[in-house]
């Protein structure tokens, strides 16, 4: 009988990303043939975006036969399986929230974890640095294309979450409008609470994005932005630095209000001037999120847990990388059609994609093999 894979998470009825990265990682485990299921406290389905991901309570766990994979970031829930003799690891999503779930603890050796999976470049060198005794395995985040992909027409508009940042943002709007009245009557808009497919929607219609994030792993909402056509201005959340540059989008230092006014001003004018910059930002993002698919993050996903489970312990071969094991991957950047930018009711026509876009590109991928 094949192990059974149990992801363990805080409730689904949360509005997170890393809520929503678990269920996408048994989403492509069953799809490979893979038995896999999430669990909650309460085994409720998550309205706010859609899944067939089976779901079951915790209390339904099996002692000694699943293989359990926990959150970094709860401390009761890595309590309550420490003395299990199940194997176990920690699905590490956001290296500023370990100490959440550690709360004292020296490692997660001491809840009985094994090995770590860690959500990209930076969470993997974080991991290695604070828990050198357990072994640290990269997985990629993902951007669903399906859901989060470029639309013909947008509406001049700045579209915002305020969440982690909601000082940061009022500050922002109001200088903005200060210092930029001809984009004084720019709409902003507020996405709190919203379901997957709202802030889908919201995106594929803006043409700016102001990013709000703070104390990220890999700011899978940036990624998503770009993926929609937006032009991306504000705040990495330290995690982004691993793919964002001074082409695909409007960095500002973290914390400094000021800049991230100046970014977010940069961007409003070259969506409106439009031209060759602007397409070549555009494509220049696109390329970007390309690089966060589905077939990538599957693959990866899907290779550690056929190698950990037929051998029995945390692969080996996967433990550590070099520059000298790393591989080029290629990308292909979709073409995309024409872009009307909708100012004040009046369409205007930006051109598709440049030519080179159409050929295959070499892109040199950040994760170890």
């Amino acid at each position: 009988m094949a192990q059974r894979i149990v992801y363990l998470s805080w409730p689904a009825t949360e509005i997170t990303g890393g809520i929503k990265l678990a269920f996408q990682h048994v989403e492509v485990l069953r799809a490979a043939g893979f038995e896999a299921v999430v669990a909650t406290p309460d085994g409720r389905r998550p309205e706010w975006f859609e899944t067939d991901v089976p779901l079951i309570e915790t209390g339904d766990v099996q002692r000694d036969d699943d293989v359990l994979v926990l959150p970094e970031n709860h401390h009761e829930m890595l309590v309550a399986f420490a003395e299990w003799p199940n194997r176990k690891l920690v699905f590490c999503q956001n290296q500023f929230m370990v100490f959440r779930g550690l709360n004292g603890r020296k490692d997660f050796g001491e809840f009985g974890v094994s090995g770590i999976l860690a959500e990209g470049r930076l969470v993997r060198e974080f991991c290695r640095r604070r828990f050198p005794s357990l072994p640290v395995f990269p997985v990629p985040v993902m951007v669903d294309t399906d859901v989060f992909h470029f639309q013909s027409e947008k509406r001049m508009q700045i579209v915002f979450s305020p969440r982690k940042r909601p000082t940061e943002a009022a500050f922002v709007q109001d200088l903005f409008r200060a210092e930029n009245p001809e984009f004084r009557n720019v709409p902003w808009i507020e996405l709190s609470g919203a379901s997957q497919e709202t802030v889908a929607r919201v995106l594929k219609d803006s043409a700016i994005y102001l990013s709000l994030s703070r104390f990220e792993s890999a700011a899978l909402s940036i990624l998503e932005a770009m993926a929609c056509g937006c032009a991306v201005a504000g705040f990495t959340g330290f995690g982004a630095r691993e793919y964002t540059s001074d082409g695909n989008g409007f960095w500002a230092a973290e914390d400094d209000c000021l800049d991230c006014t100046d970014q977010l001003a940069r961007a409003v004018r070259l969506v409106t001037d439009g031209g060759t910059s602007y397409r070549e930002m555009l494509e220049a993002a696109n390329m970007t999120a390309n690089q966060f698919g589905r077939e990538r993050f599957a693959k990866r996903i899907v290779e550690f847990w056929r190698a950990y489970l037929e051998g029995g312990e945390f692969p080996k071969l996967f433990e550590r990388g070099s520059a000298a094991t790393r591989r080029k991957q290629t990308a292909t950047a979709a073409p995309t059609p024409h872009c009307f930018l909708r100012s004040s009711g009046t369409p205007i026509r930006i051109r598709p994609w440049s030519a080179h876009l159409q050929k295959r590109v070499s892109v040199r991928t950040r994760w170890t093999r």
